[in-house]
């Protein structure tokens, strides 16, 4: 198993470089000049040139990444374009915390209850539970996350002033985001759950277990869950996943300010520094989520090896 982990990590060095050269590109190919957006009405040619000879965009690209490699290596994410006195990496430190936070509750919120309600489903196939759960997973699965937002929001805050329309850090604020973020993921996870317990539902130890005379909750718990895990544990991944660009919405609509609000107002500003430091966040949460999932494989199923 650990040498598994150190291989899974080793892999993700190449995809991380392979990253940070794709958005490092891309940055420099996006239409407009962050000089300009820098300088505002004070450009001048002359002026433009000193700054981007200090900003070092005056030089080769080749020498520009290997500089930009060379920063990451130190964790030195550079300096703003637009504010030349903030350093991106406190601008990151201080937002990422706050969408971790909020994909965290969602996720977790998602998967307890859809695991509920896919394990209700699977156990209570053909009833008039399962066809309610089966429509609530395709109302989750279809409504977009900026639909159910302004739905909450109409029905929460204005219609019933109950719940904050914006802000962030008091506990009231938490609410109406964490759930347009697990809306869609309890859904998945939910359809996911059932589909993988009803399966294990039907193999020969689940009846094996049960001529034996247990209980039908132990015969649940103890071997139905454990054998159907694997794909809600690989779903609860991909979850997370979604939860984080779900946020790119959820942040801008309740004013909440996490690292998607900042990469957005870097594509507006240009400032291609902050941008490609929160890309290069997201490829570092995206790779650690595979790689807390395929290490879990293997402690809920023992049959697995590396």
């Amino acid at each position: 198993m650990a040498r598994y982990v150190v291989y899974r990590v080793g892999m993700a060095v190449p995809l991380f470089l392979g990253a940070a050269l794709l958005i490092f590109v891309a940055g420099h190919l996006a239409p407009g000049d962050p000089v300009q957006t820098v300088l505002g009405d004070h450009y001048t040619p002359a002026a433009g040139a000193v700054l981007r000879h200090q900003l070092g965009l005056d030089r080769p690209l080749p020498v520009q990444f290997a500089r930009y490699l060379g920063d990451l290596a130190r964790l030195n994410l550079g300096t703003s374009y637009v504010n030349p006195g903030l350093r991106v990496a406190d601008l990151v430190g201080h937002a990422l915390p706050i969408s971790l936070r909020l994909a965290g509750l969602a996720v977790a919120l998602a998967a307890v209850v859809g695991v509920l309600l896919g394990v209700g489903a699977a156990t209570a196939r053909r009833t008039i539970l399962d066809s309610l759960i089966q429509v609530g997973v395709v109302l989750g699965l279809s409504l977009p996350s900026f639909v159910t937002a302004a739905v909450l929001v109409y029905l929460f805050a204005l219609r019933w002033p109950l719940l904050p329309v914006a802000g962030w850090g008091a506990p009231a604020n938490y609410v109406l985001p964490v759930a347009v973020l697990a809306i869609s993921p309890v859904a998945f996870i939910a359809r996911i759950a059932r589909a993988s317990v009803g399966q294990a539902l039907l193999e020969d130890y689940v009846r094996t277990a049960r001529s034996k005379g247990l209980r039908a909750s132990r015969v649940l718990f103890r071997h139905v869950l454990r054998n159907a895990a694997l794909p809600v544990v690989t779903t609860i991944g991909l979850a997370f996943g979604n939860a984080i660009v779900g946020a790119f919405v959820v942040e801008v609509v309740f004013n909440i300010p996490g690292i998607a609000r900042v990469a957005i107002n870097a594509i507006l500003q240009r400032d291609y520094t902050v941008l490609q430091a929160t890309v290069l966040v997201y490829t570092a949460l995206f790779s650690l989520v595979n790689l807390m999932v395929d290490v879990s494989y293997a402690y809920l199923n023992p049959r697995i090896r590396y």
